[in-house]
């Protein structure tokens, strides 16, 4: 029964990753149209999977601590194959393994994409806010002859007579 579970969480974490991945490549799309509302909406489906992935990675840890013991709870899927399966059924687990492994993989990049495009778009945004924003003037570097108008009781010269 464990092996038929096990089969089950891995399938629907491909899904869920699949699912992620989908909104990620959206998430893209809105990205370089500006689009905040659709990021906004689309992050909060994100939440959503992701809540479901961390149940799904508890649900995993469990069986396989239940298979190989207490003491393995933090066992690969590698470890815990070889333990429950003989060689011949190890073959299409490596291959449900391998499309799960992708999948991550993919996400990754698309991510780090994702990261990259809204990191550039702020910059984009400081700078076009920069400058329309108040020039700052630098003290060091002004004639001071311009900045400030002579008073009427000074004009400019000390008199050193007195």
């Amino acid at each position: 029964m464990t092996v038929a579970h096990m089969k089950s969480i891995l399938k629907t974490m491909t899904e869920e990753h699949d699912a992620l991945l989908r909104l990620a490549d959206l998430k893209k799309e809105a990205i370089k149209n500006g689009d905040v509302q659709s990021v906004d909406r689309m992050t909060r489906e994100e939440t959503v999977l992701v809540d479901r992935l961390r149940r799904l990675e508890e649900e995993r840890s469990a069986v396989i601590q239940e298979d190989l013991g207490s003491s393995h709870a933090n066992a690969t899927f590698t470890e815990w194959s070889q333990a429950v399966m003989d060689a011949k059924e190890r073959e299409e687990w490596q291959t449900i393994y391998l499309a799960l492994a992708s999948r991550v993989y993919a996400l990754k990049q698309a991510n780090t994409l994702n990261q990259q495009l809204l990191h550039d778009s702020l910059i984009w945004v400081r700078l076009n806010l920069s400058l329309f924003g108040p020039k700052k003037k630098l003290g060091n570097y002004d004639n001071p002859r311009h900045e400030h108008a002579a008073s009427p009781g000074f004009g400019g010269r000390i008199d050193s007579r007195t």
